[in-house]
């Protein structure tokens, strides 16, 4: 059995599938296995994965459930290695992403057992197809050190990382009712149990910056990112000072949602006065907590939870 599995999460993906495919195949470090799950997809997805031979394993959905974390988790079934690697169906890998980030896991796990996550930076790949200055970490910031209450504030690992299965098994797998947060959740459920990430400053994958991503629309990214921070709170394994940040940033990503939802009918020419004034209360809290003005809390969560970063 391989040591790697890597997990695709696939739906209609026929565009980005081969780039993303070759990207693995030409990874430096070779022992790994590919589970492919797609999600009824309606284009040529499996047809085009099929075709890049034994080593792509796909396995098909029933029926299109419309949530990546579903079709993650249908990957996850079908794992055997000692370590999964999450790869979304758009995004790519450099060659040496698999062999540096599996020396960093062995490296750190040596000196330290309760290493179970090993991740990297991400270099953004633009809609004009130019890389950009900036990657993943300049907007969501270092993974190195992190902690719990650190994990609350920001998500700081990329989805492309790397994990042990056992740990995933033990943290309770995918949380497939999640929509673009699952990997946060899973992230906050592995630190919980009190195991540590391993990070590089290197940017071993490549994020494909899409207007259409799950990540793009500010309002549902605040409203998914609420049932991660429920779902911490509700699990009861944070200190009491890691609830209450919790809780503060569930707030925060409740009136993240409601600005936008009040500018948004404001931009269609309506007058939300009965809404703005229901929100009045939980704005003004979240502004006074964070010691800014609505405004700023919301650019901060654009920030954290915009289209560059997949707490997601």
């Amino acid at each position: 059995m391989p040591r790697v599995s890597i997990l695709i999460a696939a739906y209609n993906s026929v565009r980005y599938v081969p780039e993303t495919l070759a990207s693995v195949l030409g990874q430096t470090y070779d022992d790994w296995e590919v589970i492919l799950a797609d999600d009824a997809s309606t284009d040529d997805t499996v047809a085009v994965a099929q075709s890049f031979g034994e080593r792509i394993r796909v396995v098909k959905a029933n029926m299109n459930s419309g949530r990546p974390s579903a079709t993650r988790a249908l990957a996850l079934e079908h794992a055997g290695g000692e370590l999964v690697a999450f790869l979304d169906a758009d995004d790519l890998w450099t060659p040496s992403y698999l062999e540096e980030l599996t020396e960093l896991f062995d490296l750190q796990r040596r000196k330290d057992n309760r290493v179970a996550v090993a991740a990297c930076d991400a270099r953004l790949l633009l809609s004009d197809g130019t890389l950009a200055r900036d990657t993943f970490a300049t907007h969501a910031g270092s993974a190195e050190g992190l902690t719990v209450e650190r994990l609350l504030i920001s998500n700081p690992i990329y989805t492309s990382a790397l994990v042990s299965r056992a740990v995933v098994a033990e943290a309770g797998g995918v949380a497939v009712d999640l929509v673009g947060t699952d990997d946060y959740d899973l992230w906050l459920r592995v630190l919980e149990l009190g195991y540590r990430v391993a990070w590089t400053p290197e940017a071993l994958a490549i994020y494909r910056v899409r207007p259409d991503s799950l990540s793009a629309d500010l309002a549902e990214m605040a409203q998914n990112m609420q049932g991660a921070y429920a779902r911490a709170i509700a699990r009861g394994r944070l200190t009491r000072t890691q609830a209450r940040l919790a809780r503060r940033r569930l707030r925060i990503h409740k009136a993240a949602e409601l600005w936008e939802t009040l500018v948004d009918r404001r931009r269609d020419g309506a007058w939300p006065v009965a809404q703005a004034l229901a929100a009045a209360p939980l704005l003004g809290r979240v502004a006074i907590e964070n010691v800014v003005r609505t405004p700023a809390a919301v650019r901060e969560i654009r920030r954290v939870g915009g289209p560059f970063s997949r707490a997601s």
